[in-house]
């Protein structure tokens, strides 16, 4: 039954980015893709394509797995909460006050479904219990930084689509290898990873369709939820790695810095100031065009990929 709740979300996604595309071309609903010489507009507001996705086959999960509607309903509502915070972002272009604290209240649901379990095992330390501050401090903070930390790096084609894809197969892989709650967590990851990689057919190089402030935060969101009700704490740090690093040079800049590049006259992206992303730090590496410094990107989140596999499922006993 999950392959195929996994090939309805990959067909669902496939064919709304096709619909979105279409309507928001018809509606000006558009944005210049910086990264190209010509500086063409492209569709937003793909990530709605995702949303549909995913959301359509978790309700087919909660009607297959009525036993476990709790974890299942935390993490749709949280997610849904932060993709309508992302839409409006999209539209109203909210402040950064607003990103940053909003998704502290789409906890409550997490919150709620992890009463009478505020124990986490930390690497080498091993169970730890929080008490109410698990509550009240752990669990916000895990959903507002996955959501937001996801939503900073972003802006060339493919980016955090493929970063999603290689971070929801790792919470993939470690649910669907255990049992109960982080089984469920696991199901869930798979079908966020069926439905990326439907949408990555059209956001790759050169993208058809952008993510869109919905998508970034709901991928992000749907991540952190996943890793804060299945209890994979370790995984989820060691995942986020890479954005912590893009959290400090954002930060350098008060948030203003952009992940775009700038174009040689032969396509490669150079960036000839202070790095304010990850992705200008590739482009200090050489010269490489837009799909290349999304490769390497992916090719460090999946090393933290890895580790955080390992880590979770041989140093971290639940």
């Amino acid at each position: 039954m999950l392959p195929i709740c996994a090939l309805i979300a990959f067909i669902i996604t496939f064919l709304t980015t096709r619909w979105v595309i279409h309507v928001a071309k018809e509606r000006k609903i558009v944005g210049k893709d910086v990264n190209k010489p010509n500086k063409p507009e492209f569709p937003a507001l793909g990530g709605i394509a995702i949303v549909a996705g995913f959301v359509a086959v978790t309700f087919v999960l909660l009607i297959q797995d009525p036993n476990y509607e709790r974890i299942i309903s935390s993490i749709l509502l949280s997610s849904l909460l932060i993709a309508f915070l992302g839409l409006m972002d999209d539209f109203l272009n909210l402040r950064q006050s607003i990103r940053a604290f909003t998704p502290i209240f789409a906890a409550v649901p997490l919150a709620v479904f992890s009463v009478g379990h505020s124990a986490i095992s930390i690497p080498f330390l091993g169970v730890v219990n929080l008490g109410i501050f698990y509550y009240v401090i752990v669990i916000p903070a895990a959903l507002t930084i996955s959501s937001n930390a996801f939503n900073m790096l972003e802006g060339l084609n493919g980016l955090g689509t493929g970063m999603g894809i290689i971070m929801s197969a790792s919470l993939a892989y470690i649910g669907l290898t255990r049992s109960g709650n982080i089984f469920v967590a696991g199901e869930m990851a798979l079908i966020l990873l069926a439905s990326l990689l439907a949408f990555l057919y059209y956001n790759k190089y050169p993208a058809k369709v952008f993510i869109g402030n919905i998508g970034t935060y709901f991928v992000g969101s749907v991540i952190g939820s996943i890793g804060i009700a299945g209890y994979m704490y370790t995984a989820l740090a060691v995942l986020y790695l890479p954005y912590v690093a893009e959290f400090i040079l954002k930060a350098r800049t008060r948030f203003k810095g952009v992940s775009f590049g700038k174009v040689n006259e032969d396509g490669t992206l150079y960036w000839n100031g202070m790095p304010n992303s990850l992705t200008h730090v590739v482009m200090k590496m050489g010269r490489f065009k837009e799909y290349q410094v999304v490769a390497i990107l992916w090719i460090i989140e999946g090393i933290f990929a890895i580790l955080a596999i390992y880590l979770q499922t041989t140093v971290i006993v639940i």
